[in-house]
């Protein structure tokens, strides 16, 4: 540690000597913003054109605000929530997985993530190695996406793209440290192999840290951490209207325990006794072929295919004392494909598509409870999903100052599921078909220049399944349904200077996924046992003063409740709010350009409290709601550049070393926020 140190010191030193040499003009630059363009819904829209609530971070802002990966873009984004290192984060109130609570052996989740076209599996969102070294920008969607996305798309998405390959030459690198152990080395470019027909580009992030929680009884760290990320692309331009991208992806993903231990009511800050060497390691790979053929000036032919192996192996302190020894190992392996076929077209008046999908996702499980070196039981299993969609959109401008926009998607769906071992429940094996159609409205409307109103109804929903939660009772499910109704503000004033966004909704949810203990109390149970409705507010608004400052700020109010969720096990939850969703969340911020090098910024963000965990009365009514803390972090960050090429920056995150903790949920076992951590990252641009 001491050697990379005094490494990184020297490079800066020898930076600055140049300082006098470089750089011609030292007068404080125009400020250009070009125009956002949102790419995830498959039509691409400038940011003001879209109705949909979405959260655009570009590459530029990832640097600025230090963003290393979605935990930090999750962090200061309004309605939606993150804690306990991103493990449970959600949009709108709905946790990422849903609330059916399967683990990690579930294929349905509630929130999509998309990385270069390719989705992600569940463990990789909730583990969260995705890094965003060398990304071009994120988008997070905030409301159902299914129409446009598909399964697991019910509360929204979130659609990351890496940069490119180009046809002149680039070069990137930097390396990091930070408290608590945090190092790291990355660097990323190319450029074109044959002139004008081929081009490639090389990225790899390499990331390590030891913690900030220590095992008081293993006298070492509870949770160190490494990712890896390793990802090459090849752009193929055999003539001017086809071009054929081809990436493979490579990532390693290792982590420890991020739980902490709380004695009668007095938290252990980053503490815990345990006796067990806790681990989760995530493996992936991916392949993915995207090819574009412009068929002529209005006609795209657009053919997307994906496949991920992804090996996920964990070690878990079942008790978490190190008074007893009860373990759990997890061994999973799993297969994701995607094949989708999707034909563009663009005039002066219309922009749609209309395609086909094909999907086959495959996971096979094999748990292991061990008490005192002693296995007590194994649950082992298999599930592949098959998945076939046809979907399409249109907007058409209809009239001046008008677009109607349409679309629809028919999802069909087959579960076979089949437990081949639980010694804690039955064995099951369970095959079910599914089927939706899931249509979206909505208008458009420029009642004067850089001025738009937007009204938007859809369907959201998830695929039913069975529990493949390990003594479970392997039941199937039926499927869940939303239907959110959205209006929708965006406007420009001041020469574009100032900027707002505003999206007000209503979602009504039935037949919801819950997960709850059978009536005897022994094992868990997955119904559609609940009916919801969230109300919502979301504002951002942004402001240019003159060619230095940008401020911004953004709010979110969600009222996630349920309406009816009285379970087989006696508990009523009607009228309750959702657990872990906090009801306000507000971020400020600001960045200034004290001149072409000096780039200064900060960010203050609040969450309110929000339910963890539900205690109930002898007739089942709830008799007490456990919640989080609420808080107010402050984070800062800038950027020097010693030459053109050469920077130097530095952030601080909990600025004030804020202690909160972010599950409340009953027992000894809670969930805390991170501590003040900071760090140092050197980086060359050629």
């Amino acid at each position: 540690m001491n050697y990379k140190i005094n490494t990184l010191a020297l490079a800066v030193g020898s930076a600055m000597c140049l300082l006098n040499s470089a750089w011609a003009d030292d007068q404080p630059g125009a400020l250009e913003l070009a125009p956002v363009t949102v790419t995830g819904e498959k039509i691409n829209r400038t940011l003001e054109q879209t109705q949909s609530s979405v959260a655009v971070v570009t590459e530029q802002q990832l640097r600025d605000k230090a963003d290393h990966s979605l935990i930090d873009v999750f962090a200061r984004t309004p309605g939606v929530y993150n804690q306990a290192g991103n493990e449970n984060w959600g949009i709108r109130g709905v946790p990422v997985s849903g609330f059916d609570d399967q683990g990690p052996a579930t294929l349905n989740g509630a929130v999509s993530v998309y990385v270069d076209g390719a989705q992600q599996p569940n463990r990789a969102l909730t583990m969260s190695p995705v890094g965003l070294w060398d990304t071009e920008q994120v988008e997070v969607f905030l409301g159902p996406q299914s129409t446009t996305q598909g399964r697991n798309s019910l509360a929204g998405a979130v659609v990351i793209q890496t940069k490119n390959p180009t046809f002149y030459p680039s070069f990137s690198a930097q390396t990091n440290i930070g408290n608590y152990g945090e190092r790291g080395v990355a660097v990323a470019g190319g450029g074109a192999i044959v002139d004008a027909k081929v081009a490639g580009r090389i990225a790899i992030d390499t990331q390590d840290g030891d913690g900030y929680i220590r095992n008081t009884t293993n006298h070492d760290d509870a949770n160190p951490h490494r990712t890896s990320n390793y990802r090459g692309k090849l752009l193929i331009t055999p003539n001017d209207d086809t071009d054929v991208l081809l990436t493979y992806v490579h990532s390693e993903h290792r982590q420890g325990d991020n739980s902490i231990t709380r004695i009668g009511d007095d938290v252990q800050y980053y503490k815990i006794a345990s006796n067990t060497k806790a681990y989760d390691n995530l493996n992936q790979d991916t392949v993915i072929a995207k090819i574009d053929w412009r068929l002529n000036d209005a006609w795209t032919l657009t053919n997307l295919t994906s496949y991920t192996h992804s090996g996920y192996t964990a070690h878990i302190d079942f008790d978490q004392t190190a008074t007893v020894n009860n373990e759990i190992f997890r061994k999973q392996s799993g297969d994701m494909f995607s094949q989708e076929l999707r034909l563009g077209y663009q005039s002066d008046t219309v922009r749609s598509f209309g395609g086909m999908y094909l999907g086959r996702t495959t996971n096979s499980f094999h748990d292991r409870l061990l008490f005192n070196n002693v296995q007590r039981g194994a649950a082992r299993g298999d599930v592949a999903i098959n998945n076939a969609a046809l979907f399409g959109e249109v907007d058409w401008d209809f009239a001046p100052d008008w677009t109607l926009i349409t679309g629809l998607r028919y999802d069909y769906e087959v579960n076979d599921t089949d437990i081949k071992q639980d010694d804690f429940s039955s064995p099951g094996k369970v095959k079910k078909t599914f089927h939706a159609l899931l249509p979206k409205l909505g208008v458009d409307y420029q009642f004067i220049p850089d001025q738009y109103v937007g009204l938007m109804v859809q369907k959201g929903y998830r695929g039913g399944g069975v529990n493949v939660r390990a003594g479970g009772g392997h039941e199937a499910y039926d499927p869940e349904y939303t239907t959110n109704y959205e209006l929708s503000y965006r406007g420009s004033f001041l020469e574009k200077t100032l900027r707002t966004r505003a999206n007000l909704y209503y979602t009504d949810w039935k037949d919801q996924q819950v997960s709850v203990l059978d009536p005897s109390g022994d094992f868990f149970l997955v119904y559609n046992a609940g009916r919801s409705n969230i109300k919502g507010l979301e504002v951002t608004v942004e402001k240019d003063f003159g060619e230095q400052l940008t401020l911004n700020i953004g709010g979110a109010i969600t009222d996630a409740k349920y309406k009816d969720f009285n379970t087989r096990d006696g508990l009523d939850r009607s009228g309750q709010p959702f657990l872990y969703s906090p009801k306000y969340k507000m971020s400020v911020g600001g960045t200034y350009r004290w001149n072409d090098r000096l780039t200064l910024n900060t960010d203050l963000t609040y969450q309110s409290t929000a339910p963890s965990d539900f205690e109930f009365d002898d007739n089942g009514n709830v008799s007490k709601v456990r919640r989080s803390d609420n808080y107010v972090l402050t984070n800062f960050s800038t950027e020097y550049k010693v030459t053109q090429n050469v920077a130097v920056s530095g952030y601080v995150k909990n600025a004030f070393g804020k202690q909160y903790v972010t599950s409340n949920r009953i027992g000894d076992i809670i969930d805390v926020g991170a501590p003040r951590t900071f760090g140092l990252v050197l980086r060359y641009d050629m």
